[in-house]
């Protein structure tokens, strides 16, 4: 089954942008399009009166969204794709814009949602879409992508792991969705966590021998934390080979922590030059994707970068 991306679409400039940036990442695979636009109630002018006229007013909606929706197939042909391998869907009255798209998501044959990253200066950068903030909360089924403004060519991503199953998970989506492009490359990092504090304080001043004892029980923790994430990057590894990226093309990273998960994680973002980063919903520790998670704080401040969500 050919993967399809669902994306979603309105008529801001930043879409219309993404829909361009992944339509030439993907143009020599066989990757599908599904354009999804709903029209939501709070976007639409007061209905007419009278019944008679509610009819017109309902189709010039229609037509809005047609238009919309024409202009992402038409950016598409002329990239080269096959009308067959885009599709489109309207949802008029839609209450929840971002549930819609949930849904929608929800097939099998969706891939991933993608999205346009619509970056705000100022005060507005408090005031995130709405639309965007809901579906990368509750996204629970389909990894999503965050289109940004950089450019997708060559993708050159960061995928941020830490010892929970997301690392495998990571690996995999991305195995499935860049595993056939031969100028893919792939950096896995991971931040160490912080030492447990118990191993330094369990209720009174440690003498000179206790700290060396404590020392050694450190570095026992280091090392068996190092090899586990050994075991992790090889088993990841392992998948993206088997889909087809070199293995040159593929290294991993591992690091203290610093200033804290997020801001280390941008922080190499930033030095190494990647234009694609991916990460899971949650972190170790992590519940879910809300304002104080690692993944929040990435979403928000990595400037320019496509981000990858992944389930």
């Amino acid at each position: 089954m050919a993967k399809r991306f669902l994306l979603g679409v309105d008529d801001s400039q930043e879409t219309f942008e993404a829909l361009e940036k992944l339509g030439g990442l993907f143009l020599k695979t066989e990757a599908h399009f599904h354009l999804f636009h709903a029209v939501t109630e709070s976007h639409l002018p007061a209905p007419p009166p009278t019944s008679s006229e509610t009819t017109d007013w309902q189709e010039v909606q229609k037509r809005r969204a047609q238009q919309i929706l024409d202009k992402g197939v038409s950016s598409l042909l002329q990239m080269g794709y096959k009308r067959s391998r885009i599709s489109t869907e309207t949802r008029l009255q839609s209450v929840n814009a971002a549930q819609d798209i949930l849904n929608a998501g929800k097939s099998e044959e969706i891939i991933a949602i993608v999205l346009a990253r619509k970056q705000q200066s100022g005060v507005k950068r408090l005031l995130p879409d709405t639309t965007a903030a809901n579906i990368y909360q509750y996204a629970d089924v389909q990894p999503v992508w965050a289109i940004g403004n950089y450019p997708l060519k060559p993708p050159h991503v960061l995928a941020a792991v830490d010892e929970s199953d997301y690392a495998d998970r990571i690996a995999t989506h991305l195995a499935e969705t860049l595993g056939q492009l031969p100028d893919v490359r792939i950096t896995f990092l991971n931040v160490m966590p912080a030492k447990p504090p118990a191993y330094w304080d369990d209720g009174h001043i440690l003498d000179k021998e206790e700290r060396g004892e404590r020392k050694g029980v450190v570095k026992k923790w280091q090392w068996t934390y190092e090899e586990m994430m050994g075991g992790i990057f090889a088993k990841a590894r392992g998948v993206l080979t088997k889909s087809g990226v070199a293995e040159e093309r593929i290294s991993t990273k591992m690091q203290t922590r610093r200033s804290g998960p997020a801001r280390d994680i941008l922080a190499e973002v930033s030095r190494g030059g990647y234009n694609i980063v991916a990460l899971g919903r949650r972190g170790a520790g992590d519940s879910q994707v809300d304002p104080g998670s690692r993944a929040s704080k990435i979403i928000r401040s990595a400037r320019g970068c496509t981000i990858m969500l992944v389930n």
